[in-house]
């Protein structure tokens, strides 16, 4: 332990009967920038604007906000996060107790016969006595005063990874809000793109048919016939495709909300016409990362495996446990409560290795390397999610541009198809120029709704990865552990 006594600590033994060896906490620099990259940032807002919007707040489509609360209540998922935070609040509970010595009553009542030490020369009874004992106890046994502050040390890392097991959960229902709205997205954007097969299938059917009674009346070529159909097939393929999509995101919705899901709740209308989620600010500052959930337990746990260390070097010191009792014995009841039968004991009694092979050594080598190893995971948490706030940032200035272009391509190919359409009614144009320029247009109306719902999504993400509207440990409203966390 490198002769590791310091002066303080001798002082405050003797002065308060207790001191620490836990290191000082000092928490690491985040190794991120302070600004965000010059294309994440472009189009913002003030540097000063912040950002506290809960989910409910976030999500504006009432259906979707319906959803995600039936999610927060039923998703299996998060019932094991909440059971786990459960766990970890008993367990803090559990080492702020070792703090105070456990008291107890024992009682306790015999009946023994006693063998004489001498045989009567007479031939008399020699059977011996019968004697009755009455005791009743109360006192407590090896209860370790903390000199050396292990015990407290051991309460501080239990606090730590309870504040962990907490900002896991919100990590965890973070993540089910965001998957429930991405998924619930995509089961609309499929809708559309459903529509949108089905009435192209519906249209290039319609002239297939028009094409093959021509065929049979000797006015079209049967090379046409087969081209149609293939356009025809093609088309029935692409529903075909989006009827699968639309059933696997009912069933991902069923799992994530725990529940079929009501009708009710299911999205209707056109993509991108009415945004599902609020526009999440621009401008917001780099340093916004460190309010996510799983950044606060990364350091939880950091903070655990500095408490750990303190909790080792302890085990360098002698322990020393106290066991007192008062109580009454007596060979009648009658009498046990009587003066004379009382009595009282106390020790206190001290151990400390002498030779342990290292073993101790090894211990705070190990709760060293663990702070190490939880300070780098720290860093690389933070450097995560400044990579993913800032990835998101650059997607959403870049989405909303792509959007806008392609809804105006969108546009052209209608007014294109609409032309064609006329023009082949009107026997101007050939029936494959009207089908392609149809195909073109529904590229096009693929390629947008692919856009938008890219677009909608990375709100999302975004949303997630700037912490949502997060709140401290334990005032969720919806955090199924519901405990007040004391200061270590």
């Amino acid at each position: 332990m490198n002769g590791y006594f310091p002066t303080t600590c001798l002082a405050s033994f003797l002065i308060v009967g207790g001191c620490s060896l836990e290191p000082t906490y000092q928490q690491p620099d985040a190794p991120i920038d302070q600004q965000w990259p010059a294309n994440a940032a472009a189009g913002c807002c003030s540097s000063k604007q912040t950002f506290d919007q809960d989910w409910r707040g976030f999500i504006t489509d009432d259906r979707l906000r319906q959803l995600v609360d039936l999610a927060l209540k039923n998703n299996r998922g998060l019932r094991q996060f909440a059971a786990s935070v459960e766990e970890s609040r008993a367990s803090y509970a559990g080492a702020s107790a070792n703090l105070f010595p456990t008291i107890g009553i024992d009682t306790y009542a015999g009946r023994s016969k006693i063998p004489p030490l001498v045989r009567t020369q007479g031939g008399g009874d020699s059977s011996g006595a019968i004697a009755n004992t009455f005791q009743g106890t109360a006192g407590f046994t090896s209860y370790e005063l903390d000199f050396f502050g292990r015990v407290r040390a051991q309460k501080h890392a239990a606090g730590a990874r309870f504040e962990a097991s907490e900002a896991d959960y919100q990590t965890a229902r973070l993540a089910l809000i965001g998957e429930v709205a991405s998924t619930w997205l995509s089961l609309k954007a499929n809708l559309n793109l459903q529509a949108l097969a089905k009435n192209t299938y519906d249209t290039q059917n319609k002239y297939g048919q028009l094409l093959r009674s021509s065929y049979n009346l000797g006015s079209t070529a049967r090379i046409d016939v087969h081209q149609g159909d293939a356009m025809t097939n093609t088309a029935a393929v692409q529903v075909n495709t989006y009827n699968m999509q639309v059933a696997q995101n009912l069933n991902a919705l069923r799992v994530l909300v725990g529940q079929p899901v009501p009708d009710a709740l299911l999205p209707t209308g056109e993509l991108g016409k009415e945004l599902a989620t609020a526009d999440v600010p621009a401008g917001l500052p780099a340093s916004l990362v460190a309010r996510r959930p799983d950044i606060m337990a990364a350091e939880a746990l950091l903070r655990a495996s500095n408490a750990d260390i303190g909790a080792a070097r302890a085990a360098y010191f002698p322990t020393f446990s106290l066991t007192g009792a008062l109580g009454t014995l007596s060979g009648t009841f009658s009498n046990l409560l009587s003066s004379p039968a009382q009595f009282w004991s106390i020790a206190l009694a001290g151990s400390v290795p002498l030779f342990d092979g290292g073993a101790r050594r090894a211990q705070v080598d190990a709760s060293h390397a663990r702070f190490d190893e939880r300070t780098a995971a720290y860093e690389g948490t933070v450097q995560s999610a400044f990579r993913e706030t800032a990835d998101a940032l650059n997607a959403r200035s870049e989405m909303i541009t792509q959007v806008d272009f392609q809804k105006k391509l969108v546009t052209d190919y209608q007014e294109a198809y609409r032309q064609s359409r006329l023009r082949f009614e009107a026997g101007l144009d050939s029936y494959f120029s009207t089908m392609d320029a149809q195909r073109s247009l529904f590229s096009a109306q693929q390629q947008w709704l692919t856009l938008e719902l890219a677009r909608e999504v990375n709100q999302v993400n975004l949303y997630k990865a700037l912490g949502g509207g997060w709140t401290p440990p334990g005032a969720g409203a919806d955090l199924a552990a519901k405990v007040a966390l004391r200061s270590p």
